[in-house]
């Protein structure tokens, strides 16, 4: 059954004094009434959730507004720091598959092609999601592109250009689905070796197929930074090769938490794909957001990761 929505509108004033009701302490009133003057309640109070008995509903002893948002504040600088991180991840994969592919086949257009996909579908929705960015692009090469030149490698794109230009305007979507879609056999090297595993090899995974697992937590991620929600505890999923490899004491405290992808992160620093170390980022947020260190078990990190 359901029922009419009657809950009034409360203005910052009205919630604080809601939230004290509730049992939680406001320092200072006046910057809490800055602070949801200018963050949406709705998504502020899931960082007070840490601080709520939920078969009370009433805040535990010596909680404060401010404790929240200094929860809200160390998960911003996050964001902050994983935006960078994955932009880097994100033009070296572009960098990676025109320098693995482009070389291999000998031929700029690879990707208009379908030999190379085990997904026609897939590869063909990306083909037209790359097409209609492509047209629509108003940057300088693009132009001079457009204005002289074509291709004869496929009738129903031969306006695109070789993937060292378009993969420019590639996103990180249209990225993943090259990945995912492509066909190992035609990459086969001598020796019961491949090409896309040595690639993937150049990140610190095993195969093409650990790499795509991993990506999917990147994109995963990426989309969670890029629409501004939020990312310190949220359930991902599980990265294939990770928890595996870790020694005891660097096992998640909790399975599917951010951590895993902070290892990730690390690998691929060591593999200088990325420039920023990703636990050095971590423990200086920790420091500046000391409330934030009670809470590291919800993003799944072992005490001796990180300190």
């Amino acid at each position: 059954m359901y029922s009419l929505y009657t809950k009034p509108y409360k203005n910052p004033t009205d919630l604080i004094t809601k939230l004290k009701s509730q049992n939680l302490t406001v320092l200072d009133e006046p910057k809490a009434n800055i602070v949801l003057s200018k963050i949406n309640y709705f998504r502020f109070k899931i960082y007070l959730r840490p601080f709520l008995d939920i078969t009370t509903k009433q805040f535990r002893v010596n909680r404060t507004f401010e404790d929240a948002y200094e929860i809200y504040s160390f998960d911003e600088d996050l964001k902050n720091i994983l935006f960078s991180i994955i932009s880097q991840i994100e033009i070296n994969l572009r960098t990676k598959l025109d320098q693995y592919i482009t070389a291999y086949t000998n031929n700029p257009f690879w990707y208009l092609g379908n030999k190379f996909f085990a997904d026609k579908s897939k590869i063909f929705n990306t083909k037209v999601s790359l097409k209609n960015e492509f047209l629509r692009s108003q940057d300088d090469f693009t132009i001079h592109y457009k204005e002289n030149y074509i291709n004869d490698i496929c009738n129903d794109f031969k306006e695109m250009p070789p993937f060292w230009i378009i993969s420019e305007l590639s996103t990180f979507g249209n990225i993943l689905a090259i990945f995912d879609t492509f066909d190992k056999k035609p990459f086969a090297l001598p020796h019961n070796k491949n090409l896309l595993d040595e690639l993937s090899q150049d990140f610190g995974a095993k195969n093409l197929k650990e790499l795509n697992s991993w990506l999917k937590l990147i994109r995963d991620v990426r989309n969670r930074v890029a629409h501004h929600s939020r990312v310190w505890n949220c359930n991902y999923r599980e990265p294939h090769g990770i928890r595996q490899n870790l020694v005891p004491n660097l096992q998640p405290s909790q399975p599917n938490k951010i951590y895993l992808f902070f290892v990730i992160l690390e690998t691929l620093h060591q593999k200088q794909i990325v420039g920023k170390d990703i636990k050095i980022e971590i423990k200086t947020l920790l420091q500046k957001y000391p409330t934030a260190q009670r809470f590291i078990n919800s993003m799944g990190i072992p005490q001796g990761w990180v300190f």
